[in-house]
């Protein structure tokens, strides 16, 4: 083997090692889907094929490309003409690390055949290597850690490759409809240990001169955060180094001279003008503790009224992902900022996922007309299209490309787009004033047809007393008679009964003394029955002596005996509750006393002496002081 042999075998492996590839992961190094108004195309490194999506008036076309026509072994990007051709553009890496960029071309068909393949030569495996295509088609520009390039499609293939001097590491290129500049973003190395997010207006000059630097956007002093926002902190060390939360986006809209440029590990999305890049016109951010809105952005069409955000949301400590969906902004005339609501939010309760589609996604890319093209992070791309006014993109389809259903019935829209029917509003109806159009209707109504409800009510008047007690008074002697259920709770009916009973007994008991002068047994039984009501007592309770002797404990000891303590304040109900007590328990009961406020000899809570002592139907009234012999007074009390 020769020398030569072997220094070019001893300066590839470098190349070799250097590269880095991941099958399963569609969001590395580039953006893997592209469409224009005719077709979609993705790659998919896993099964080395490119799947193709043919659009028609009639039907869609499914097409298969493997790479083996190719030397791929990895695709890092893909883009196509805005002037609907039907070709393609891919930049990958090869199975000796090589930078390849390739062009394949057909003819309306699936029949795509590979018209040109070339290698940058003389540079190593780039990790940071983003293509995009001019406005007329006719060239591809590429960037790179180490290079630039321009590649000539029309009239004839050739390619032009350049030192990168602009000391950026590109993460996304955007030229769109022109072919006189670009926008490119990235990180640049501010000093040897801090990288930063930056951006470059580029001007082109296709292969007569390398591409140059003319404005600068500073996107790194473009918002301050509060020390308390993680993102105040946050540090890139090495501009080159690849990392998915360092993956940024970039759309220009030439026919509004706005830009819109994604930071995904900002959160937020900046909306510069071309004619002024110092400071952004506005931005709008999904908040801290968070990262992944903006990863990928897009004007939805040509006009540049409306935008296209992705709002992943990623946890900022670890890259996990949490939610993804398609924001869309109509900014001409909502304006941009964290108060401005989407238009569409896809997806939603009528624009479902698609069924084969993953939740998570990963970039997005719009045609000139408002198509939009749509990539999950398992490969999955699909094409939404715009659908004609009073139609809608139907996504609920295992289809890769939607088709169209009619609006809703009172709903409408009168534009092409991918965005939901909104409902009917009168005017659009042309709904006269004898009509009954509201928001959403779906017909007209005539108001004669409308039943007319009273809503008239008649309420009683307000008293001309609003004190309380005059209200009381009024109402606690008079009879309420608008209903039986009022005349019974009405209390003067009430007192009138007590009346009455009270009468009777009185009348009876002036009876019996008239006519039975010398016996009293009625009056007798009624003293007795009062006595032992007390209903008045001391003017303190209706139910008087009830109500004082109510048990405060009532405790049970172990051998089945029972302990009332009772409130028995001066002593003089003792004798009316151990009689009923007897009556009812016909037990033994010792009634014992503690010293209350007697006087200075006992203290208060002391326990004195037995009181009373019953047995069987006798009750004994003992001295509180004295103790008999025959009552026991000591002795443990199980």
């Amino acid at each position: 083997m020769s020398f030569i042999n072997i220094l070019f075998i001893v300066l590839s492996i470098p190349s070799i090692l250097m590269y880095t590839k991941v099958s399963t992961d569609y969001d590395l190094y580039g953006i893997k889907i592209a469409l224009n108004d005719r077709f979609l195309v993705s790659a998919d490194n896993l099964f080395l094929v490119w799947y193709i999506r043919l659009f028609s008036i009639s039907n869609t076309s499914n097409c298969l490309l493997l790479y083996n026509s190719t030397t791929c072994d990895s695709v890092y990007s893909v883009v196509v003409s805005t002037s609907n051709n039907m070709s393609f553009i891919y930049n990958c890496i090869d199975f000796q690390g090589n930078n390849v960029v390739g062009l394949f071309t057909s003819n309306g068909t699936c029949s795509f055949h590979l018209e040109d393949e070339r290698i940058v030569s003389n540079y190593s495996t780039q990790d940071n290597f983003v293509i995009a295509i001019n406005g007329d088609g006719t060239g591809v520009y590429g960037f790179a850690d180490d290079f630039m390039l321009f590649y000539q499609l029309f009239p004839t293939v050739n390619m032009t490759v350049w030192q990168n001097n602009m000391s950026i590491s590109p993460r996304a290129v955007d030229i769109s409809s022109n072919q006189y500049y670009a926008v490119l973003v990235g990180y640049c190395q501010s000093s040897g240990t801090v990288a930063v997010e930056c951006g470059f207006v580029v001007q082109l000059n296709a292969s007569l001169t390398c591409p140059y630097s003319t404005s600068i956007f500073k996107i790194n002093t473009a918002v301050t955060y509060s020390w308390t926002d993680s993102r105040s902190v946050r540090l890139t060390t090495e501009s080159r180094t690849y990392t998915p939360q360092s993956v940024m986006s970039v759309s220009i809209s030439w026919h509004t001279q706005c830009v819109l440029i994604g930071v995904q590990s900002l959160n937020s999305v900046f909306l510069y003008s071309l004619n002024d890049t110092r400071a952004p016109i506005s931005f709008r951010q999904t908040g801290a503790g968070l990262m992944g809105y903006g990863k990928s952005v897009a004007w939805l069409d040509k006009t540049g009224h409306k935008a296209v955000i992705l709002a992943n949301a990623y946890s900022y400590s670890n890259y996990q992902w949490i939610s993804s969906s398609v924001h869309v902004y109509d900014i001409q005339s909502d304006g941009f900022n964290d108060s401005t609501k989407p238009v569409l939010i896809y997806p939603n309760g009528q624009q479902t996922l698609q069924n084969a589609m993953d939740p998570a996604f990963i970039r997005i890319i719009c045609s000139p007309s408002g198509h939009l093209g749509l990539l999950d992070r398992l490969g999955n791309g699909i094409a939404i299209l715009s659908a004609s006014p009073n139609y809608y993109a139907n996504t609920n389809t295992s289809e890769y490309v939607t088709s169209s259903l009619p609006c809703n019935r009172g709903t409408s829209r009168d534009y092409d787009g991918i965005e939901l029917c909104y409902p009917y509003l009168a005017e659009v109806n042309n709904c006269s004033h004898e009509f009954y159009c509201p928001y959403g209707a779906v017909g007209e109504v005539a108001y004669s047809s409308f039943e007319s409800i009273e809503q008239d009510q008649e309420y009683p008047e307000s008293p001309e007393n609003i004190v309380f007690d005059d209200i009381l008074m009024q109402n606690v002697f008079s009879f309420n008679f608008k209903s039986i259920h009022c005349l019974l709770v009405s209390p003067i009916t009430w007192v009138l009964v007590v009346m009455m009973i009270v009468g009777i007994v009185v009348a009876g008991m002036g009876v019996s003394e008239i006519f039975y002068p010398h016996h009293h047994s009625i009056r007798n039984q009624a003293k007795h029955i009062f006595r032992k009501i007390d209903l008045i007592g001391e003017g303190e309770n209706w139910v008087g002596r009830l109500n004082r002797i109510r048990p405060l404990y009532v405790l049970r000891t172990k051998t089945n005996k029972i302990i009332w303590i009772v409130s028995n304040v001066y002593g003089e109900e003792a004798k009316w509750l151990f009689e009923s007590i007897v009556a009812r328990c016909r037990r033994k009961v010792l009634i014992t006393g503690m010293a209350g406020a007697m006087g200075n000899k006992f203290k208060v809570g002391s326990f004195i002496t037995p009181a009373f002592w019953v047995n069987a139907d006798s009750v004994s009234a003992l001295n509180w002081i004295r103790s008999l012999p025959d009552i026991p007074i000591l002795g443990i009390y199980k």
